[in-house]
């Protein structure tokens, strides 16, 4: 069930690095937790507090997150893929991007696999 989260829009910098800084086998997960918080359970998950319980619910120690968060080569790296996200004018989640075409939107993903299949 979608809520309009009454925080919106919210700062979600540390949401990003700490996508990058998990392991990739965790975040699906992490995306999963971290978007029915606030588009479900409306949340503010830009507040340290918030975001806890949640990174629990996920099994990801907070002190690792939040130390990972911090990291310059986590920061360079959001930077990194910020800078090619803008070079191919993604603006927004989801995009998806197919044979150099980009579709903007939950409801556009029929489109990106009919483009992929072809």
């Amino acid at each position: 069930d979608f809520v309009w989260n009454s925080k919106f829009p919210i700062n979600s910098l540390n949401i990003m690095r700490g996508f990058l800084s998990i392991d990739t086998n965790i975040k699906d997960l992490y995306l999963d937790i971290i978007f029915d918080a606030y588009w479900k359970d409306n949340l503010d998950t830009s507040i340290d507090k918030v975001l806890e319980p949640l990174l629990k619910k996920n099994n990801i120690n907070s002190d690792f997150f939040f130390k990972g968060i911090n990291n310059n080569k986590i920061k360079d790296e959001l930077k990194k893929v910020t800078q090619e996200a803008q070079d191919i004018e993604i603006f927004g989640a989801p995009t998806f991007v197919v044979n150099n075409k980009i579709f903007w939107g939950q409801d556009r993903l029929e489109f990106a696999l009919d483009e992929y299949s072809r």
